[in-house]
């Protein structure tokens, strides 16, 4: 690691001698974003691949979580439930998909659940990474811009106040902004309260031969989650050439969940505790995040901008398990208190100027330290209060990042650009615990990119304008702290196969992606198009999980197996005609695991299909839109190992919202998610000594929204 911080101050200081040595001037910086465009407009400009989530679309719907937005998009789906819910791009999962803030790596606690819709001016998914947004997107990045502060001096305010249902439970919101400017200083806050209360049943089915075994679980969990949210933002610009800005967010959040399980077991002897009941209650108290960016504007169009930014998130939680027989005998309790806090500071700049009229040259650094501390109390007494199990773990780690980077977009001719990129960026991290041994784990990977866009000169634009864009990138994924900390995360009750234990793996090593991205894009005025598109990317390392057993207690944990390939193909439209706009979007999904044989060695999870259809209504002049969509994630089947194989059933959801407009300033907003509310099914089979097969059946519910939005 000290080798490559010496051979990184070199390059710091020639980015600093050459910001000193420019002059003052109108800047021209890389990748800024017409805003006047239109969203399409923004896109066949831009000669890096992006798609761009306008603040209308974002606020179309009336959704309450960024996620609910995304999975409208081209090739994104979730997984998951609300509150736990798990992004993919082209069918790869979390830790393939880089998320965003403003531009770089979004700080601890950022979620896509918990940022306000109301903050976000655009979404831009980007399908191959830039060297400036960083190079761990082997799926693609997702690029969260937020608002700026006041741009007028008349002060706004806007409040919106209401409520959801769901199951007979109610989730009040409330939430009000305020922005304004006084000369070269503009601000913006915004508080916000939201109750977010689910309910969730379904049962599990647990099948096995050599037992014999067929055993039946029913269960239903009730999650309430309360969050207050303070979000302020500075803009000031003391000189011409010089401007300060700072964004902030406190939060305070609660969460308290209730699960109940009672198993039926028609073969077979039944679990330790056939009956359970657990509560789990978390308090965070106030995290927050904030920043400080300073640009200066340099002549001939050069730009000088540093940030540096940390935040601070904790969390304290207790567990509380009590196993029964089915008489409702307690046999059991478990009882586990645990705690995070984590805290990180990140520096990083840019310097930018234009060269030779067709170039745009760019330069940066990123410095981020990631301190997190961790432990967990486990104590488990029989009926009578008798101890049977005490334990106490804690590990603390550290993580190091160092990263250099250069970019040039370079305007070869009217109707060829072409981005090249290189960044170099080394991890280093490092971690201890009482119950494990040390870990300390060093990688550093380059990420060369290449991207262009081919516009051919002769077209008819009464007939539409064609172009056509290819990309070539190395991408890699590195290790979570989680993964790599080999500590225990026991379960409850019924170890098993398909219940396993988890532990990191600290000789975890990073995947290693290199991929290529071909599209066509047809374009016929500011609203209409298509577009069709290719990728392919081979997977060096990929990591997959390993299940074993160890003393009799299973055990999953992440490992190293080899190498995958991924493909895909997907399919876009929008267009509008008078007051109906629609759009289409298709993706199909392939991959294939090498060190696994067949059938259905596949990326675990990854869907084979996805898509979405909307229709959307507003009249010129009217009072009233409405609109909806509907979104469609197709089924998949995994093979992990030889013996262990996940299946999971295709979902589909369909939104509904409608808005009325009272006059300029008051609104009222109705809408519903997942209105259908079909059943999620999915299977996970062990093919071992003894075999197990477990299915699970969850019922989801529709949930209504009554939203009025008041400006002032």
């Amino acid at each position: 690691m000290t080798t490559i911080r010496t051979a990184f101050r070199p390059a710091l200081l020639l980015a600093f001698h050459a910001a000193a040595s420019a002059q003052t001037q109108t800047p021209q910086p890389m990748q800024q974003v017409n805003v006047s465009a239109s969203a399409l407009q923004q896109r066949a400009q831009s000669t890096t691949a992006a798609i761009v989530v306008t603040r209308e679309e974002i606020l179309r719907q009336g959704d309450t979580s960024l996620t609910d937005v995304l999975k409208r998009q081209p090739g994104i789906s979730i997984d998951g439930v609300p509150g736990k819910a798990a992004i993919r791009m082209r069918g790869l999962g979390a830790g393939y998909v880089a998320i965003l803030l403003n531009g770089l790596p979004a700080p601890g606690g950022f979620s896509l659940e918990t940022i306000e819709p109301e903050l976000v001016e655009r979404i831009e998914i980007l399908r191959a990474p830039t060297a400036e947004t960083g190079g761990q997107a082997v799926a693609g990045a997702i690029n969260i811009v937020l608002r700026k502060a006041g741009k007028t001096d008349q002060p706004q305010t806007e409040i919106k106040a209401g409520t959801g249902h769901a199951a007979g439970r109610l989730a009040p919101s409330l939430s009000a902004t305020h922005a304004g400017r006084s000369g070269a200083l503009g601000w913006s806050l915004t508080a916000s309260f939201t109750r977010r209360a689910d309910t969730y049943s379904g049962a599990t089915t647990e099948e096995s031969r050599a037992l014999p075994l067929l055993r039946r679980t029913a269960w239903i969990d009730r999650q309430t989650e309360d969050r207050l949210e303070l979000t302020p933002r500075l803009d000031w610009q003391p000189t011409t050439s010089d401007t300060l800005s700072s964004q902030s967010w406190v939060r305070w959040k609660r969460i308290d969940n209730t699960k109940t399980e009672i198993e039926d077991s028609l073969v077979g002897a039944p679990t330790s505790f056939p009956h359970g009941a657990s509560r789990y209650r978390a308090d965070s108290p106030p995290q927050g995040y904030a920043d400080l960016s300073w640009t200066r504007k340099l002549d001939q169009g050069g730009r000088l901008s540093a940030k540096l930014s940390g935040y601070a998130r904790k969390l304290d939680a207790d567990f509380l398990y009590r196993g029964m027989d089915l008489a409702d005998t307690l046999l059991e309790t478990h009882r586990v208190d645990s705690g995070q806090l984590e805290r990180g500071l990140n520096f990083n700049g840019s310097y930018r100027r234009p060269l030779f009229k067709t170039h745009a040259l760019a330069l940066g650094w990123e410095l981020g330290r990631t301190r997190r501390e961790e432990f967990r109390r486990e104590h488990q007494a029989d009926a009578l209060g008798r101890p049977l199990l005490d334990s106490d773990e804690a590990y603390q780690a550290k993580v190091a990042r160092t990263a250099l980077w250069i970019q040039d977009e370079w305007d070869l001719s009217e109707a060829w650009s072409a981005y090249l990129g290189l960044r170099r960026e080394a991890l280093h991290t490092t971690g201890q615990g009482n119950a494990h041994a040390a870990v300390d784990v060093d990688s550093a990977v380059w990420s060369p990119i290449f991207q262009t866009l081919f516009k051919p000169a002769a077209q008819d634009e009464a007939k539409g304008r064609d172009q056509f864009r290819f990309a070539l990138s190395r991408t890699y994924k590195a290790p979570q702290i989680a993964q790599l900390m080999p500590r225990r995360y026991t379960v409850d009750n019924n170890n098993s196969a398909t219940n396993p234990d988890q532990q990191g793996n600290p000789n975890l090593r990073p995947e290693l992606a290199l991929g290529a991205d071909l599209a066509w894009e047809h374009y016929m005025g500011k609203d209409d198009m298509l577009s069709v598109s290719a990728f392919a990317k081979r997977i060096r390392d990929i990591t997959l999980d390993r299940v074993f057993q160890q003393n009799g207690v299973w055990i999953v944990t992440p490992d190293n197996m080899g190498a995958a390939t991924v493909r895909g193909l997907e399919f876009e439209a929008k267009g509008r005609r008078g007051a109906f706009a629609g759009r289409l979007n298709l993706a199909r999904n392939w991959s294939r695991l090498e060190a696994v044989a067949g059938p259905d060695n596949r990326i675990a999870g990854q869907p084979a299909w996805t898509g979405n259809l909307g229709l959307d209504y507003a009249a010129p002049g009217r009072p009233v839109e409405m609109g909806g969509s509907w979104n469609y994630r197709g089924g998949y089947a995994s093979r992990q190992s030889p013996l262990l194989a996940d299946y999971g059933g295709a979902r589909q959801q369909l939104d509904l919202y409608a808005l009325w407009k009272r006059d300029a300033k008051s609104k009222l907003r109705l809408s519903v998610t997942d209105l259908l509310h079909p059943d999620h099914t999915g299977r996970s089979v062990y093919a071992g000594e003894p075999d197990l097969a477990s299915s699970y059946l969850s019922r989801a519910r529709s949930v209504w929204r009554l939203v009025w939005e008041q400006s002032l």
